[in-house]
């Protein structure tokens, strides 16, 4: 399988329905792992093709696997091993195979508290060097930052100069595009310190982003949603910058109205979650995802 997500994916849906006794509906499944159910439906088919036996319930609908205790002790981790994978994930210097193994494990393991406190100490110190860098006014490298834009990992050379009010984000001048750059620090693999000054200071200018991150411009556009439970559920941890901007609806859902600098961040999330989604606004946001939904016909 070419795509690393998506066997990570398979491995922690697998892993959930082994280790539940009375199993998951599809929408469950589906919350838990941070999809739609309709992508649910299509793994528990590939789960069927290669051979696993899927068994549900005739009125509760939930799913679990046959031969369920086998499975999970084929797949999971012992509190031993677990312990002495988080003693070598320690141990690892940092880069794309450390974050590979937090991936994999985090699929694999019912538990994952410590792993995810491992997570945050590596982004805890890359805040801490991103502000020397900015103290002592020299260029820093991201090494390894993934960018959902592009959807490419690479290093980035750049002068840090402010945070968000979240701190969640770092503004950057990139000299090699000459631009202003807003960067998520979870997506940042590493952060090494260069002895370079900084060299465009006086280019560097820190403006508002919108939820992903992007900065916000005169050409800034307004989005008007309802989220059902699911979408609005994978918002707020996928985007947590959006909550401000949610309201909740007596029947249940939320709605969502916020600027955005383009239509690309929140168009790929609504087109993932279609149906539980509905757009009221803009019409120039309608015309955007119609024309998306025509080039994936083509």
């Amino acid at each position: 399988m070419k795509d690393p997500g998506k066997l990570l994916r398979l491995f922690r849906e697998m892993n959930l329905l082994a280790s539940s006794k009375r199993g998951y509906t599809v929408h469950e499944l589906a919350d838990k792992v941070g999809v739609s159910y309709r992508t649910v439906y299509r793994d528990l088919r590939i789960f069927e093709e290669t051979g696993f036996e899927i068994i549900q319930h005739p009125q509760s609908k939930r799913v679990r696997l046959a031969h369920a205790t086998e499975v999970s002790d084929k797949m999971s981790f012992s509190k031993n091993e677990a312990e002495v994978l988080e003693q070598v994930l320690v141990a690892l210097p940092e880069g794309p195979v450390k974050q590979l193994l937090y991936d994999k494990i985090h699929a694999l393991s019912g538990n994952t508290q410590q792993l995810k406190s491992l997570q945050r100490q590596q982004t805890a110190h890359n805040f801490q060097l991103l502000a020397q860098a900015m103290r002592e006014r020299k260029q820093a490298i991201l090494v390894d930052y993934n960018s959902p834009s592009s959807q490419s990992v690479s290093n980035r050379l750049v002068e840090p100069f402010g945070f968000s009010d979240n701190m969640d984000t770092v503004f950057c001048f990139e000299p090699v595009s000459r631009k202003n750059k807003s960067f998520k620090l979870e997506r940042i693999g590493q952060v090494r310190l260069e002895q370079i000054a900084w060299q465009f200071d006086y280019l560097h200018e820190t403006r508002q982003t919108d939820i992903f991150g992007m900065p916000l411009g005169d050409d800034a556009q307004t989005v008007h949603l309802v989220l059902g439970r699911l979408s609005a559920n994978l918002l707020r941890e996928e985007h947590p910058a959006a909550l401000p901007y949610l309201a909740a609806l007596p029947n249940g859902k939320h709605e969502l109205k916020l600027r955005v600098a383009d239509f690309r961040g929140i168009g790929r999330f609504v087109m993932g979650l279609i149906d539980d989604v509905e757009v009221l606004g803009t019409p120039e946001f309608v015309a955007y995802l119609k024309a998306l939904a025509e080039h994936v016909k083509d």
